[in-house]
């Protein structure tokens, strides 16, 4: 852990600030996202009007129905479903901090969905279970900025005057680029204008310190950091200044750990990717502003925007991924705050892990096959139902009511959650990987048909589909049909015969020959 956090700090110095600034209140952390008090008007057209191209609510985490997440199941559905130990262990930790009152479902969806974009996008399920929990418990205050920056990056000595600074005037240094893949979970308050990220200049004037922006910016204590104002070419930020014969420049003031020594005064780079490579007539340029087949009178190709060759540059150049480390500093917090104990992680990975083996909702199932009075019971009220059988079916994380449906000949039931991953966990295991990703949640609830295929299940035309977006607090369980020549089978037998995909609705069930 400490190799990959020396790894983040070097590469951002601004690892502590956005550590800090999760810790800011629960109304901020919504504010980033969008005015509280803001309520859009939501227009229903007649039937046959309305055509959905995007999510209505443009918000990252909502996916339903959105094409420009399609794409092929086949990858995911043939991983296998085994998790790393830490990621099931991340989901137990979670399980437990809930079932305590420390954090909750609806906070982490809430610390998931405020994500900076470029987190939002590059970090795994886990990663950013993690980031969503340390959230919440920083803006809790059930741990603290400090323990969690000592338990990441170690003990660092506190600076009480002013430290000397690192460039003097005359220096050639670098602006580093800003990366969304650090220990970001969500969007930080940035002081340095993304036009010169990656460009080379010259220190005009070294400047005094300032207490650190990105801490101020969400009322906490902030360290000193010191001020440069540095000196840009005009040439080496814009491409229409490219072919210029004027020494036009730039003068921008940025803190220090923005800055890097640099071995020439000017240019600009992405460690490994030109922005504006002018050795090759233009041949990684695309134009700047519009797309046409002219050259412009400046010179005699164009560039790509810079937005679009930093995020270019920056996938290229990857990067360490700290989900990991950031779930092992919360678990060291945590355990040294005696908050929870690795027995208890344990323990409840070990019954997350045994719920997939045993599969309680296939007991259900077998029983509602066999006993048509449960199987009405199971339909109408399915928790009361399965307390029969001393089965739980509520989350361990969270209230949940549970809602069987049955498959017939004329209905094909599926389930599905769009906005995060709402699954029946303490009946079927954790959720695999397919039913969390974003092309199975975007396609399900807009062409079923053509995702059940993929399943290898093909549904008649006269077989009418019924999705169910379990988006809230209740979980969803399909009865499947009982396959033919099981007559006289015991419930033991018939329970050997439902999988898990059949009671989520994406394939059905045949009898096993031997």
């Amino acid at each position: 852990m400490a190799t990959t956090a020396r790894a983040l700090t070097a590469a951002l110095r601004l690892g502590r600030a956005p550590v800090a600034a999760a810790a800011a209140s629960a109304e901020a952390l919504v504010a980033q996202i969008a005015n509280r008090n803001h309520r859009p008007t939501l227009h229903r057209p007649s039937h046959h009007t309305r055509a959905v191209s995007v999510p209505a609510s443009g918000l990252p985490h909502d996916v339903g129905g959105d094409p420009s997440l399609y794409g092929s199941l086949a990858s995911k559905i043939e991983r296998p479903d085994d998790l790393l130990d830490w990621e099931v262990r991340c989901h137990s930790l979670f399980a437990i901090l809930a079932t305590k009152g420390a954090v909750s479902t609806d906070g982490l969806r809430r610390a998931i969905e405020a994500l900076a974009p470029s987190q939002y996008e590059a970090w795994s399920y886990y990663e950013k279970w993690a980031a969503g929990m340390t959230a919440l418990l920083l803006e809790g205050g059930i741990v603290s900025s400090e323990e969690l920056n000592e338990a990441l990056f170690g003990k660092e000595p506190v600076h009480l005057s002013p430290s000397e600074p690192l460039f003097q005037r005359g220096d050639f240094v670098r602006v580093r680029p800003y990366r969304g893949s650090g220990i970001e979970w969500r969007r930080p308050h940035i002081r340095v204008p993304g036009y010169i990220y990656g460009v080379r200049g010259v220190v005009e004037r070294v400047c005094d310190e300032h207490k650190d922006p990105s801490f101020l910016a969400f009322g906490l204590d902030a360290p000193a950091v010191r001020l440069y104002r540095v000196r840009f070419r005009m040439k080496d930020i814009w491409p229409e200044h490219h072919n210029g014969d004027n020494d036009d420049v730039i003068e921008v003031e940025i803190y220090e750990p923005w800055l890097e020594a640099s071995a020439e005064s000017s240019g600009h780079d992405f460690e490994g990717n030109v922005l504006f490579d002018h050795s090759d007539e233009g041949s990684d340029c695309i134009d700047f502003v519009h797309d046409h087949d002219h050259s412009h009178s400046h010179h005699d190709h164009s560039h790509s925007p810079r937005p679009i060759v930093e995020e270019r540059a920056a996938t290229l150049e990857g990067g360490p991924r700290p989900g990991k480390e950031l779930y092992s500093a919360l678990v060291k917090v945590l355990t040294e705050k005696r908050i929870v104990t690795p027995e208890e992680i344990t323990a409840m990975s070990e019954n997350l892990v045994m719920a997939g083996k045993t599969l309680n909702g296939a007991a259900l199932v077998a029983r509602a096959w066999t006993d048509p009075a449960f199987e009405e019971r199971l339909l109408t009220d399915a928790p009361s139902a399965a307390a029969e059988l001393d089965i739980a079916t509520s989350n361990a994380n969270a209230p949940t009511v549970l809602t069987v449906v049955k498959n017939t000949a004329e209905v094909q039931n599926l389930v599905v959650c769009t906005l995060c991953s709402c699954y029946p966990s303490g009946l079927l295991g954790i959720a695999p990987s397919w039913y969390k990703s974003r092309e199975f949640r975007s396609r399900a609830v807009r062409e079923p048909r053509q995702v059940l295929l993929e399943f290898g299940t093909l549904i008649p035309e006269s077989t009418r589909i019924r999705v169910h977006d379990s988006t809230a607090d209740h979980r969803y369980l399909v009865m499947p049909q009982r396959p033919e020549g099981t007559e006289g089978w015991s419930e033991d037998e018939l329970k050997s015969l439902v999988t898990r995909d059949s009671m989520v609705g994406v394939s059905g069930l045949r009898l096993r020959h031997a």
